[in-house]
């Protein structure tokens, strides 16, 4: 899938292909951890490339390109 932030297409700084899958990974805390509060710590949307699987990691999330 392809998507965009703002009015500017996203491609991957390693190989320029502009196709990639989408997940959410746990930004963990040592301090957040320590009491066992992982739950609250904040997520990271990712894009992995499809071509060459390199991993972007974004604070918010992104959508699709229209």
């Amino acid at each position: 899938m392809r998507y965009a932030i703002g009015n500017t297409d996203i491609q991957c700084p390693i190989c320029r292909y502009d196709s990639f899958s989408k997940d959410y990974r746990q930004l963990n805390s040592r301090g957040a951890t320590f009491l066992g509060l992982d739950w609250a710590n904040r997520n990271a949307t990712i894009l992995v490339c499809d071509n060459c699987t390199h991993i972007s990691w974004f604070m918010n999330d992104i959508q699709p390109r229209k």
